[in-house]
């Protein structure tokens, strides 16, 4: 009969989203993860197969839990709905930018089927930006404009990695009134 675990999967894995989401996939050790999740290495891998596991369930974990998809889907959709996705972006659960967006940094050494995911993953938030931008009715080129939104959230989750939260609010909001034009 195996041992009980101690722990908390979806636990671990919010606790190591946030060492992941700081430090990246390739600077992230497996001994940060157990300091972050408290989980020592035989638990981790009870659980996971490898520290490419961990972060794949990470990526999904993050997804499951980010209310900015759910505020994509709130009605009235429309640029209400996009200005609260880009302050949820601004700062999210202590950390700066989209996990996803930053986690692009390490994309070149990622398996395939991580890249997959996560590439899954931004066409579901791409399709729900592309539905709020629909309903604005704006007499621009929905899918252009939602091209350059996307980008535009990616830039703002890196320009994080050095700036404050309210340093890019004003900017943000700027672009946006820009793209109702």
């Amino acid at each position: 009969m195996g041992r009980l675990k101690n722990f908390d999967r979806y636990d671990v894995l919010d606790s190591a989203i946030q060492i992941f989401w700081k430090k990246g996939f390739a600077d992230t050790s497996l001994s940060d993860l157990e300091k972050a999740t408290g989980v020592n290495k035989s638990g981790l891998y009870s659980e996971f197969k490898d520290k490419d596991d961990i972060f794949l369930e990470c990526i999904k974990r993050y997804h499951d839990t980010n209310p900015a998809n759910d505020i994509l889907k709130s009605e009235p959709l429309g640029w209400s709905n996009i200005e609260e996705f880009f302050k949820i972006t601004l700062n999210f659960k202590g950390q700066r930018g989209c996990f996803l967006a930053n986690s692009t940094r390490d994309s070149n050494i990622l398996p395939s089927k991580i890249r997959q995911v996560m590439d899954q993953r931004v066409q579901v938030t791409r399709e729900l930006m592309l539905n709020n931008i629909k309903a604005t009715k704006t007499k621009n080129d929905p899918q252009v404009l939602n091209d350059m939104i996307m980008t535009y959230a990616v830039g703002v989750s890196m320009k994080l990695n050095i700036l404050k939260p309210e340093e890019l609010h004003d900017e943000v909001m700027a672009f946006l009134d820009m793209c109702k034009k």
